[in-house]
């Protein structure tokens, strides 16, 4: 594969964040392909799965996201990114109420991507640091 091209599929990785992140359904819908696949955090994800988790539960929970890619890597059809997501959490999540506070996810994925759209996904959430974020301060001395 040459250069140009690595660069077209680091770009399609990419896109499909943004895309989720601005809530731009119809650029995802056209990023994923019919048979996409999603394994991380412990489970697996048919795509309309995926995009029921995406749109309905984390995108409805947490707003204005802000995402960073700080070491995007290509190798063939797969990218490897490093994320960084600040957002606010403006709705339920994991059973968390919203906090109206800024959190930060982080994590990495590997995306596959062929002829333009993105066939699997590969990702870890760093879920203990955006859980903790989540949970109301603790009062002065109570930790004692």
């Amino acid at each position: 594969m040459d250069l140009q091209s690595l660069e077209e599929t680091k770009k399609t990785a990419i896109a499909l964040s943004l895309a989720i992140a601005s809530g731009d359904w119809s650029a995802v819908d056209a990023l994923l392909a019919p048979d996409f696949a999603y394994v991380g955090d412990g489970r697996s994800l048919s795509r309309a799965e995926y995009l029921a988790f995406m749109r309905g539960a984390l995108c409805a929970a947490m707003t204005d996201m802000d995402m960073k890619f700080p070491r995007v890597v290509a190798e063939g059809e797969f990218v490897a990114l490093e994320y960084q997501n600040a957002m606010t959490h403006s709705g339920p999540f994991a059973g968390v109420a919203p906090t109206h506070k800024r959190v930060t996810a982080s994590g990495h994925l590997i995306r596959q991507v062929r002829d333009g759209m993105v066939v699997a996904e590969w990702q870890t959430t760093n879920a203990l640091s955006l859980m903790a974020q989540l949970q109301p301060a603790l009062e002065a001395g109570s930790a004692q």
